[in-house]
């Protein structure tokens, strides 16, 4: 029996890590592969390669290997390249195969590489078997669909088939994953949950529209009795696979049995979905079963990627109208449900007035705490990754690092990068820039809460758009470059300018926090933290304009002062003339009405204060996402007779 090797790198995990994903793709190709009598009489499943070791380390484990099967991703393909070349160099005669998303639809890759023998396009699972057994029996590649390879006369793409069923047995309930599970019992694992596949929308950017492959199902009783092996087998964190979950009626019945399984053994500690975009109903509901059970930190996904028509139109893509989403995020901030949203920079037809405008949207509409705006990406295998869609709308693209927050700095041997577009013919390459630096600073000044209350109060009061407020911001940050704040200011462009160009990635670390790389918002955050006083001092000039009344000022600013948490938080008594805490609850469920004159003290406590910056920086900045964590929570107001 010859030797197979699968390698499916964790998006972060190296040697001595923590945590790391079990390699869920890897093992349901290699689970299918092994139903055929021919493959299991000619091949031995030797071992998954999972973590980011160094090269040599792996080969010095590789023996006499037949096939070295390569699962594809941005975030491992560098890694793979390097390992492949690796390979071939010490056996030639070792068949290398690549598939997954970041396999172009092309031949570029065995242009370019000559050290990768097989592409596999599309899904892989029957593509992968039949591969397999093709290569057993000495066959012939043409019969087998959906590969690339070099044949006698150049380069050879077969015939392509959409794989119709999803009846392919579990790695996990085959046991793939036992031997690798008690080989690192330093290793607290996280798992893949796939319930379905396919995607009923065709978004330019994504690569799942150009599959055509209709939405599937996998049988219930097989994601039951997975669910109940994680639980078994104590996995940590579940990511759901879904690109729509709560799509389907039975998406409830499938978070019921999540939700059983962690309340009967504690694991899967926790879970994250990507939830369906057109089924508010079914997602409320489970979200609000997960929030029970304290199950998924982040919440429902309220997802626009672009709040501008003619975005929207360029894409494909159709968000409901905003009054449903106003409406929706009022109920689910009265039921203190988590929320969060996500914008992609870099669209065709977006320009910077657009794109700010979206993000005071979202302000407007209720979405005060968490949002997420991602560079474009161009995957090889979406609409806007074709050439005639490039052409149309000036898309430009810079290839560069991907810099992974949250982890030690320097833990990538080898860089892994993403082609991003950082141009269009609506948005220029610096209005690119300027729209970068102010999501990062909206975020950490609103979303954040460093100074959301004057945003609130000048919207809700003055009429004053959250964007207006926020660039006039930036303008501020411009007339003053002698301030401490505008030089962290000029810090993040310049960051920002150097991705823009696709330099090689500077990462942003907080000495404080240890050696943690932080996104920039996250930087932005930490950094005035450690200067309250001085930020303050410094931005004080900016809200004076607004020609707030004194007093109200005054109230305003102490309590901004007094709410934010920080490490070692003491609480805070203030005597107040006005019911600013009030104003900003019902703020937050958008009941917009003036400032209450009311004499109370309001004593604000951190019910979980954190002792060091290290601490603070993992439970508030990074687990508790700040937005929704940045206030102290143990809030109470004791009224003072006039």
């Amino acid at each position: 029996m010859k030797n197979v090797y699968f390698v499916q790198v964790d998006v972060s995990a190296t040697m001595g890590a923590q945590s790391a994903y079990l390699p869920y793709t890897a093992g349901i190709l290699a689970a299918n592969a092994w139903t055929s009598a021919i493959v299991q009489k000619a091949f031995l499943l030797k071992e998954f390669i999972f973590l980011r070791e160094d090269i040599s380390s792996v080969m010095q484990r590789i023996e006499a290997p037949a096939i070295v099967a390569f699962c594809n991703y941005c975030w491992n393909t560098e890694y793979n390249k390097a390992l492949a070349k690796a390979v071939k160099l010490q056996y030639p005669d070792c068949v290398t195969v690549f598939g997954g998303h970041n396999v172009p639809d092309d031949f570029s890759f065995l242009e370019n590489y000559p050290f990768i023998d097989i592409l596999c396009h599309g899904e892989g699972e029957d593509t992968i078997r039949q591969l397999f057994e093709c290569i057993a029996e000495k066959g012939v590649f043409e019969d087998v669909p959906n590969i690339s390879f070099r044949g006698g006369n150049g380069f050879v793409r077969t015939k392509t088939r959409c794989q119709t069923t999803l009846d392919y047995p579990s790695p996990y309930l085959e046991g793939l994953f036992d031997e690798l599970i008690s080989r690192h019992p330093e290793i607290t694992f996280n798992a893949i949950l796939e319930t379905s596949r396919g995607c009923p929308h065709q978004c330019a950017y994504c690569d799942w529209g150009l599959l055509k492959s209709k939405v599937r199902l996998f049988p219930f009783e097989r994601i039951k009795s997975e669910i109940q092996w994680m639980s078994s087998h104590k996995i940590a964190f579940v990511w759901g696979a879904d690109a729509n979950f709560g799509l389907f009626s039975r998406d409830l019945e499938i978070a019921d049995e999540l939700v059983a399984a962690k309340e009967k053994t504690g694991y899967p500690e926790r879970m994250r979905m990507n939830y369906a975009k057109n089924n508010y109903e079914n997602v409320f509901a489970i979200v609000k079963k997960f929030k029970e059970c304290a199950f998924d930190r982040i919440g429902a996904t309220l997802s626009f990627q672009s709040l501008s028509p003619e975005v929207l139109k360029n894409i494909g893509r159709t968000n409901s109208d905003l009054e449903f989403y106003k409406n929706l995020l009022t109920v689910y901030n009265k039921e203190n449900m988590k929320t969060y949203s996500e914008l992609i920079l870099g669209l065709p037809g977006e320009t910077y007035e657009s794109f700010i405008r979206g993000i005071g949207t979202l302000f407007e509409i209720g979405q005060h705490f968490v949002f997420q705006v991602y560079g474009c990406i161009l995957l090889p295998n979406s609409i806007l990754g074709k050439k005639e869609y490039k052409n149309k709308f000036g898309i430009k693209t810079v290839r560069t690092e991907i810099v992974r927050a949250h982890v030690m700095n320097d833990s990538f041997s080898i860089p892994e990068y993403n082609e991003i577009v950082v141009e269009t013919n609506s948005m220029r390459r610096e209005l690119w820039i300027r729209s970068f630096v102010f999501y990062y600073f909206s975020t950490a000044l609103h979303a954040h809460g460093l100074i959301r209350t004057f945003a609130v109060y000048l919207y809700a009061q003055r009429h004053i758009p959250y964007e207006r407020f926020y660039d006039d911001i930036l303008t501020y940050f411009d007339a003053h470059p002698s301030l401490w704040i505008s030089k962290l200011y000029a810090e993040i462009t310049d960051h920002v300018t150097e991705q823009s160009l696709g330099s090689t990635n500077r990462k942003l670390v907080f000495a404080p926090c240890g050696d943690l790389v932080w996104d920039d918002y996250e930087y932005i955050a930490l950094r005035i933290l450690e200067k309250l006083d001085l930020f303050y001092e410094e931005i004080e000039p900016y809200l004076r304009q607004y020609d707030i009344p004194e007093d109200l000022f005054f109230d305003m600013m102490q309590y901004q002062k007094g709410i934010m948490r920080v490490p070692c938080s003491e609480e805070s008594t203030l005597s107040m003339q006005y019911d600013i805490h009030g104003f900003m609850n019902d703020a937050y469920v958008n009941d917009l009405h003036p400032v209450v004159k009311k004499p109370h003290i309001l004593h604000m406590r951190d019910s979980s204060p954190a002792p060091d910056w290290q601490s603070f920086g993992k439970n508030v900045i990074w687990y508790g996402r700040m937005g929704w964590a940045s206030y102290k929570d143990a809030v109470t107001a004791e009224e003072i007779d006039v």
